[in-house]
């Protein structure tokens, strides 16, 4: 990512010559927002190939939780840290008018969109709007020129289901963006049993949710294969 032709040749190699069904990138580039204008060419690529892009959070130890301090301690860079950098960096997206420009973009957050869901109400009333805007006023939004509300532009994300198996979360996250937009994934290999205790807990927390057989087959395999 930090040589641009380099990322679409490679791109174009790994969809035209091996067959991917798709990139990943992470929510930052050595601390750059994914907002910046050199990146663009990258959403714009995935567009013409019509396929999605899959972000993972990137934030490590050394960014610290507090300005007093030089790290992350007790591990709140990974717990919180992550599905915070997930959702900044979604709202960095749509704030600087990515999905208007490009309203075919396709984008899959991980871990269920990270604090998108729950926070989805915090989403639909802003700071400023508070104070100087109306129930159907952003001045935030206006200011960026966005075409729609804030919120829509969230909902026209996707998010994968790997959120640990934890049932709850399985079902704020479905809440929020529906059958449509979700799509099997587990952090498999990553836990103490090498990744068998995450498959088994998310499949069983998808299980659970109150939909039809045939929604689940959507979120288990039907929506990916037909991205």
């Amino acid at each position: 990512m930090n040589n641009i032709d380099a990322a679409l040749a490679e791109i174009d190699r790994a969809i035209g010559g091996l067959g991917a069904r798709g990139v990943q990138i992470f929510t930052n580039v050595a601390g750059q927002p994914l907002s910046r204008p050199e990146f663009r060419p990258i959403f714009r690529r995935m567009v013409e190939h019509d396929l999605p892009i899959w972000v993972h959070p990137m934030r490590g130890p050394d960014f610290a939780d507090y300005k007093t301090e030089g790290k992350s301690e007790d591990e709140v860079w990974f717990s919180f840290g992550w599905p915070y950098e997930t959702t900044a960096c979604m709202t960095r997206l749509i704030y600087c008018g990515l999905f208007d420009e490009l309203p075919k973009l396709k984008i899959i957050t991980h871990h269920y969109g990270g604090m998108i869901p729950f926070f989805s109400g915090k989403i639909k009333l802003g700071f400023r709007q508070i104070f100087y805007g109306t129930p159907r006023r952003n001045p935030l939004a206006e200011e960026c020129r966005l075409k729609s509300a804030p919120i829509d532009y969230f909902k026209r994300l996707y998010a994968d289901t790997a959120v640990n198996g934890e049932p709850a979360a399985t079902r704020c996250g479905h809440a929020f963006f529906g059958t449509a937009f979700s799509l099997f994934a587990t952090d498999a290999p990553f836990d103490a049993e090498q990744g068998r205790g995450l498959i088994r807990d998310t499949i069983a927390a998808v299980e659970a949710l109150a939909i039809s057989r045939q929604e689940r087959e959507r979120i288990f395999a039907g929506n990916a294969a037909s991205s």
